[in-house]
């Protein structure tokens, strides 16, 4: 079972979004998710839950059934500790054949060392999984003109 997105996205504002200030730190972050969770609870294991090629509509990125590689993966301790999805556009995998097929390596090894991308926007919103509620954020990036979304829902409150 994966997260359920609650509430639209809203651009992220550290000063305006109230209902989200113990979770700024996570939402801003700007480095390796991974490295960041391994420091807080150890080991840290991606499991793939889903990769294929599709046909995605994204209102942040202005998609409109825009065919790419849509990935969803959980990150894990001893429990899932994240919930992350991302897409791709077959565009943005022309220029960077690997994101076409990430299978089990984590997304920052190639996010955060490629001088081609840059992130552009955060977006946050409200999740559900059964009767508990998390935060998730949606970073809009950008690499060389083409742009790609990557999803982290924190399973999770500080």
């Amino acid at each position: 079972m994966t997260p359920l997105i609650e509430t639209n996205w809203e651009l992220f504002d550290e000063k305006e979004n109230v209902d989200f200030k113990q979770m700024n730190g996570w939402i801003s972050e700007d480095k390796s998710l991974i490295n960041r969770l391994e420091n807080k609870y150890g080991t840290i294991n991606l499991e793939v839950l889903n990769e294929e090629e599709t046909e995605y509509s994204d209102k942040e990125l202005g998609f409109e059934r825009v065919k790419g590689n849509l990935r969803k993966v959980f990150l894990k301790a001893q429990r899932n500790i994240v919930y992350a999805e991302s897409f791709f556009s077959s565009k943005v995998y022309k220029k960077f054949p690997k994101f076409k097929r990430l299978a089990n390596e984590p997304l920052g090894k190639y996010l955060f060392n490629n001088p081609l991308i840059s992130k552009k926007e955060t977006y946050v919103a409200k999740y559900s999984l059964g009767n508990n509620k998390y935060l998730g954020r949606k970073c809009i990036y950008d690499l060389d003109g083409e742009s790609f979304f990557v999803v982290e829902v924190f399973l999770f409150h500080e």
